[in-house]
């Protein structure tokens, strides 16, 4: 009687068109499987589902061995049932800074693959001479640009990882003291100046993954605020027309992105599991130089191991080098346990902003992170 071969499912949200790492993601599943005769499957969800998923394993026990998710989700520790994984297992591929950014109170709950994860500035320099990095370029270029049936600039306003720039520049964080920190008169600054942008039609704000790109590629969008991660897609599609620069000083501040990694996560207590050896020796071989290199040369994605970074950043083209050195101009994303309430009220104010006011916006903050951060406290 053939043996049943063993199977280890793999959650991940590289989804959308413009998210090209699902491509080498798949390759690295299909050669581990075929080079060890275990089943790696991955199963792909946008990432609110992937977020709402890994929250209920607490209730429904239902998950995957493994999770690819952004540094911060690994505080969703509880409710994911998360295995604490043994991170020195991983120092010889790994710096302590990158294990750090997958450690919750210094203990390692994830085991980093990437990094970077950082917002900047792409341009196209047919619309902009030269890299338009403070907010003055987009209000003095708005009427030309207008009167061609080009918006200056564009983001996505509904997601509250895209606001932190705006939020940084008027001096803002959304932690303070261990504890959230988003009803200040900072953040209503922040509002208030995205608001007015919008109405002014210097700053329009689209889905991130789909109408962002799109207008953007198709020159109906001068610059926009994006991730790291999407610069494959658009190096593919724009060529010389893409350029990329540091996010902008807006009022005199700079604007800061928050930047982490992305890595794997063992959600439902996969680690103490009969599938444990597997799931480390797949964890293991998504850090060798054959994988890591694979993320770097089929998706122009940054690697988390640091010799194939350093190859990288000697070998990148310009546009590449630029990314790269822009993640030393980023702040680290908190991940305390809290910070899904964060998130959470950041998203739920922005929604309600186009409808109503900045005044309204901030308020929808303030009620939504009282609800939720007051009903965690308890």
């Amino acid at each position: 009687m053939e043996k049943k071969s063993k199977e280890i499912v793999l959650w991940h949200e590289f989804d959308g068109p413009g998210d090209t790492s699902i491509e080498v993601l798949e390759r690295i599943c299909k050669l581990y499987t075929e080079r060890f005769g275990v089943q790696i499957t991955p199963q792909v969800m946008n990432i609110t589902e992937l977020t709402a998923r890994l929250n209920q394993i607490k209730d429904t026990h239902q998950g995957p061995h493994l999770a690819m998710v952004p540094a911060d989700m690994s505080s969703y520790v509880e409710n994911g049932l998360y295995s604490e994984v043994p991170g020195w297992l991983f120092d010889d591929a790994l710096t302590e800074g990158a294990l750090s950014t997958m450690q919750l109170d210094s203990v390692q709950y994830g085991i980093p693959v990437l990094r970077g994860n950082h917002l900047v500035m792409y341009y196209n320099p047919e619309i902009y001479a030269s890299a338009p990095t403070t907010w003055d370029v987009f209000e003095e270029a708005a009427e030309r640009l207008s009167a061609q049936g080009i918006i200056p600039i564009g983001a996505d306003l509904q997601q509250g990882y895209w606001f932190i720039p705006f939020l940084t520049a008027f001096g803002g964080w959304p932690v303070q003291h261990g504890k959230p920190n988003i009803v200040t008169p900072e953040m209503k600054r922040a509002l208030e100046f995205i608001h007015d942008k919008m109405d002014q039609g210097v700053l329009v704000s689209l889905d991130g993954s789909t109408g962002l790109l799109e207008q953007f590629i198709d020159g109906k969008i001068g610059a926009i605020i994006c991730g790291e991660w999407i610069y494959n897609h658009l190096d593919k599609q724009m060529n010389n027309r893409l350029a990329v620069c540091q996010l902008p000083v807006i009022e005199g501040q700079q604007s800061l992105s928050m930047s982490s990694s992305i890595g794997l996560i063992y959600p439902n207590h996969s680690l103490t599991s009969e599938e444990r050896e597997d799931i480390l020796s797949f964890t293991h071989f998504m850090l060798t130089d054959e994988c890591q290199t694979m993320w770097t040369l089929g998706v122009q994605r940054i690697p988390a191991q640091e010799e194939v970074l350093n190859r990288l950043a000697t070998s990148a083209a310009p546009n590449k080098k630029m990314i790269l050195s822009l993640l030393d101009h980023a702040r680290p994303m908190p991940t305390y346990p809290f910070m899904i309430h964060v998130w959470e009220a950041l998203n739920a104010g922005l929604t309600e902003l186009p409808l109503s006011s900045p005044e309204q916006a901030l308020k929808k903050i303030e009620q939504t992170i009282q609800a939720s951060w007051g009903a965690y406290k308890s």
